[in-house]
């Protein structure tokens, strides 16, 4: 072997031994790293809140009639009263951007089991949901419903906002408090205001919630 051969071999040596066997590369990508393209496509602002039992997706195919699911404001909840259930956002097909016509409700086992008081379950027409966020509003350890909702008007959209609050038998609402929220934009805003102003949403059962 030449001298030059020499060199060249020691020098190969050396770089396996600072660099490592191809057998120790892996390709295996770190333990908690997220395929968001495999995470859901609902777009909120809500602070983070407990990943339900379920999978959203499971909800997508209720029975919701003449009316259309809205999967990006439909979501699996797994809290009482309405544990591994689905909160359900339908709205009329014909329109889609927005989804006007938009309706709430709660589906257990592909059936409704619960109807949402109020504007969203077609008492206000034109309207829509734009965001939506489970959490406990009042600190009484049940997760009340916040939704950031909007109606269309000939000027301008307006806020419909609502509050849903979770009496541990059903959800109820309280339209005086509801129209306090009609500056928030956003489920942040709504939930500052609340923090700053807790009185109107204080859980008491009213004699008219549903069941």
């Amino acid at each position: 072997m030449s001298k030059r051969q020499s060199i060249i071999v020691l020098g190969l040596v050396v770089w396996l031994s600072a660099c490592g066997s191809p057998a120790n590369v892996s390709n295996t990508a770190p333990a908690n790293a997220t395929d968001v393209s495999k995470s859901g496509g609902a777009k909120s602002d809500a602070p983070a809140t407990p990943t339900p039992a379920t999978n959203n997706a499971a909800c997508y195919g209720v029975d919701a009639g003449e009316k259309a699911v809205l999967r990006s404001q439909t979501f699996a909840i797994d809290f009482e009263p309405f544990k591994n259930s689905c909160f359900v956002t339908s709205h009329d097909p014909q329109f889609k951007d927005p989804p006007l016509e938009s309706e709430i409700a709660i589906y257990k086992n592909g059936k409704k089991v619960f109807d949402f008081p109020e504007q969203f379950n077609g008492v206000t027409v034109g309207c829509w949901v734009e965001a939506v966020a489970f959490q406990d509003v009042n600190d009484d350890k049940l997760t009340d419903i916040v939704i950031v909702g909007k109606c269309s008007a000939k000027s301008a959209p307006y806020n419909e906002n609502m509050v849903y609050l979770n009496n541990g038998k059903s959800f109820f609402t309280r339209e005086e408090a509801n129209t306090q929220l009609s500056d928030s934009k956003t489920i942040k805003d709504i939930l500052g205001y609340i923090k700053e102003n807790p009185q109107p949403f204080a859980n008491a059962s009213p004699s008219n919630s549903q069941s």
